[in-house]
């Protein structure tokens, strides 16, 4: 005889982008963070694609847990998500930040276009905070915090009124200009 799982509502607080949503569904076993479900709000009759970011028991955080103890459970949606991206020139970085879906893979070493720009990735920081910057790995965008590019263009070098080159360097907490005579 095949034993029947019961459901239990749930509270789960959904983030998605940077707004979050408070929703009861129904769940059965035991949930553990990282897993991938689709949570139906069984109020608004929405479902969401989520990654499971964190599980609370009372007044604690833990790994896993069966849902008759579960308090909340805390997720993000996956099926679109923001992948930011710092884009250096030189001296200085841009940020950028974009709506893709969630399966995009992206692959460091990969050309991507951006508004008519093209980017080249050069190492990804992953949601665990580990960086991955050898050519060729592929990481999901729902998986990514950041990816680091290069615009390809380079910044001219600044040259003050006098001819000289000025140099930026940082100095404790200081940042000072100072000027090199031009050979």
């Amino acid at each position: 005889m095949e034993s029947i799982k019961k459901k239990v509502p749930v509270r789960v607080i959904v983030s998605i982008g940077d707004k979050s949503v408070r929703i009861r569904t129904l769940l059965s076993g035991v949930i553990r963070v990282g897993n991938e479900l689709v949570m139906d709000d069984e109020t608004s009759g929405e479902a969401y694609p989520v990654k499971i970011s964190s599980i609370e028991v009372g007044d604690k955080r833990k790994e896993s847990a069966h849902v008759d103890d579960i308090k909340t459970i805390w997720a993000r949606a996956i099926e679109e998500v923001v992948v930011k991206i710092a884009i250096s020139h030189r001296e200085t970085t841009e940020s950028i930040e974009m709506r893709v879906p969630g399966e995009r893979e992206y692959v460091i070493g990969e050309k991507i276009k951006i508004n008519s720009r093209e980017l080249k990735i050069i190492r990804i920081k992953i949601r665990d905070g580990k960086f991955k910057s050898r050519k060729g790995i592929a990481v999901k965008a729902s998986n990514i915090k950041r990816i680091y590019a290069e615009s390809g263009q380079k910044e001219p070098r600044r040259i003050s009124k006098g001819g000289d080159r000025i140099v930026i360097k940082k100095r404790e907490s200081v940042w000072s200009l100072k000027t090199k005579k031009a050979d």
